[in-house]
């Protein structure tokens, strides 16, 4: 698995702070983790750097299990194994972002810094490798899973706990474990 998602990473080359395994810098990691990717014992297998000075303070950590993401807006993790499809709207407002669909509704992620080609190959190494993580491919016509709530507006819920945010329905949230 590893190794496949290694290949994948060094496909989308071209992405400047997307990073795997061993090649994530330690000092964005850190920071990572401290500000919005409490990962606990998980191995990390992405950080995308979205944070303007290349810091790690913003982006997404991808674990086995687990996505982290902090943006300009807040900050939340989604459950790997829930999500159906991912999407990258670069009109989304206040900043272009990655639209996470999962069963149960999705989130967006800001990423602020991503220019319209690295957010293709962002938003195609992220589907691969979560593919290979849960080994069902996520397409961009891949259909919502069947428990997916019916058509309906979203809109963004905001766990009172900890601030993490949602698109969509959720009784408790991911992160924290509160009631939003």
């Amino acid at each position: 698995m590893r190794d496949q998602i290694t290949a994948i990473v060094n496909q989308g080359a071209s992405v400047s702070h997307l990073f795997a395994f061993d090649a994530i810098p330690k000092r964005r990691l850190t920071r990572a983790q401290r500000n919005f990717a409490n990962t606990g014992t998980e191995p990390i297998i992405l950080l995308y750097d979205g944070s303007a000075f290349g810091t790690g303070g913003a982006g997404f950590v991808l674990t086995p299990t687990r996505l982290f993401y902090k943006d300009i807006v807040g900050q939340g993790v989604g459950n790997v194994a829930d999500i159906v499809n991912i999407t990258f709207d670069v009109n989304a407002s206040p900043e272009p972002s990655l639209q996470v669909q999962t069963a149960h509704g999705g989130f967006p992620i800001g990423v602020w810094n991503m220019a319209g080609s690295q957010g293709a190959d962002v938003l195609r190494t992220l589907r691969a490798v979560i593919g290979v993580l849960t080994g069902r491919p996520l397409a961009p016509d891949a259909p919502l899973a069947a428990s997916a709530p019916a058509a309906q507006e979203q809109r963004i819920i905001e766990c009172r706990g900890c601030g993490a945010r949602y698109l969509g329905t959720t009784a408790a949230c991911d992160y924290c474990g509160s009631p939003v």
